[in-house]
């Protein structure tokens, strides 16, 4: 027995496409990118000004060419997106760190401590220099040091840099020459476009240079109902899934078959405040909205996320991160970001309330997963041989612990027990593991050519030894 959803009709898809050919044709999307605007004319497409118009005959020839399955290769490991499984992808963005209650500006040290959580992490499946904002570091090295940093910690994949051609190059070159691998996908980088219907031109030349070379592309939308795009959340949609395609076509028309991620982060807006909402039932629409989209353009889709609007690690925090994890995960998506971590809209990253999304997903997981019934599962003749008024206690089988999961960080002790054990809280829990993880992280091997490389982009002090 499990959750099974049919969310959306194949007379919905098929408007949003039409009304999204539509506005491609004749509303346009801007492209403040150069040189993406040149490859579009190349390519046919109407170019007036900064905006691109796309007819129905380029659009398919576009789409007729993406993949729905592809590798993505680490140091050592090679993950799959799209085989069916959610690929989990750490926090992007946060400007502040919350730590012991208080918010702080990131440092080299938060930025190290996370770097050894999602390295360590069972849920977190790949790496990512984007975790956090760094304002401590020189502007001038910032986005090199991030990623050679990355590249230590980390034997998992990684996310990439996108913050304009020369960046993302940089980027692709030092983590082919770190893995000495040349020919796979090794980076994936997140292209977002603003709404609606707008490329910037950091975006754009990244979108260009990782499809040259054949890196994985994550496009995404960050549409707000009534403030970026109209107060609805199909007309949300609509908007945010102009800009994919767009974006999309122009990937595999550079290069037909490059690997891209049909996104949208999935989040409405409060009116009252004029700001985005995370956590939010209606994000949890989104997230099955746009997988049902993914599946229609046969591509994999990235959504969701452990997110809430919290300032602190409350009830508000627990409540929105489980509401915003259920929605991706029963949607199946097949890579989420902000896994772990995130709060106050996406703009902190705190150390307690990461080990608790940890858990927070693996609960998801377990509820989606369902149960068996069955002959063996049934028990009957344990029931017959009880009898009425009798008992199971017993050695713990294995089908208990395959049907119940077991918390870490839950207080589930007698309420006794927590009185003498000094009634500790969700947080003392939490504080515990995570300075443990910190503290047992071991750094992996690096060869000569490995360390040359890192030296070059890490100054000596924040070296890992």
């Amino acid at each position: 027995m499990n959750i099974k959803y049919d969310f959306a009709t194949k007379e919905e898809l098929e408007l949003i496409h039409e009304k999204t050919l539509y506005l491609l044709k004749n509303v346009g999307v801007i492209f403040y990118g150069e040189e993406a605007r040149e490859l579009f004319k190349r390519y046919g497409a109407r170019v007036e000004g900064e905006t691109v118009f796309l007819e129905e005959n380029l659009i398919n020839q576009g789409l007729s060419t993406v993949i729905q399955k592809f590798e993505w290769f680490g140091r050592d490991s090679i993950i799959t997106i799209g085989d069916g499984a959610t690929v989990h992808a750490p926090a992007y963005g946060p400007m502040y760190i919350y730590e012991n209650d208080e918010y702080h500006y990131p440092t080299p040290l938060d930025f190290s401590n996370f770097h050894k959580l999602d390295a360590s992490s069972k849920v977190i499946s790949v790496g990512s220099p984007n975790i956090m904002d760094l304002p401590s570091i020189d502007a001038k090295i910032r986005s090199n040091y991030a990623m050679a940093t990355t590249l230590m910690y980390h034997t998992k994949p990684v996310l990439g840099i996108v913050d304009g051609k020369k960046k993302a190059t940089e980027c692709i070159k030092m983590t082919r020459e770190f893995y000495d691998i040349h020919d796979k996908s090794v980076v994936c980088g997140l292209v977002d476009a603003a709404s609606p219907f707008v490329y910037s031109g950091a975006m754009s030349e990244a979108l260009v240079e990782y499809a040259k070379e054949g890196q994985i592309i994550v496009f995404t939308g960050t549409g707000m109902s009534g403030l970026t795009t109209p107060d609805t959340i199909a007309s949300s949609i609509l908007a945010i899934n102009v800009a994919m395609i767009a974006g999309i076509v122009l990937a595999q028309l550079i290069n037909p078959g490059t690997p891209v991620v049909y996104g949208n982060q999935g989040f409405g807006s409060d009116l009252r405040h004029s700001l985005l909402t995370v956590g939010s039932p209606e994000d949890g629409l989104i997230s099955h909205t746009i997988k049902a989209l993914g599946d229609f353009y046969h591509l994999p889709v990235r959504t969701g996320g452990c997110v809430s609007d919290a300032k602190d690690v409350d009830m508000q925090a627990g409540v929105e991160s489980f509401t915003s994890c259920f929605a991706a995960l029963s949607a199946h998506t097949d890579l989420m970001f902000h896994t772990c971590g995130i709060m106050d809209s996406y703009n902190g990253l705190s150390y307690d309330k990461y080990i608790y999304d940890e858990e927070v997903a693996a609960m998801v997981y377990r509820f989606i997963r369902g149960y068996e019934v069955n002959e063996k599962t049934l028990m009957t003749d344990k029931l017959e041989k009880a009898g009425p008024g009798g008992n199971f206690i017993a050695r713990t089988s294995k089908e208990y612990r395959n049907d119940y999961y077991l918390p870490n960080v839950p207080n589930r002790v007698s309420h006794g027990n927590w009185i003498a054990s000094g009634k500790p809280s969700i947080k003392d829990n939490t504080k515990k593991i995570y300075k443990e993880r910190i503290a047992n992280y071991v750094l992996p091997e690096l060869n000569a050519a490995q360390k040359k490389i890192l030296e070059a982009y890490i100054p000596k002090e924040y070296m890992e030894r």
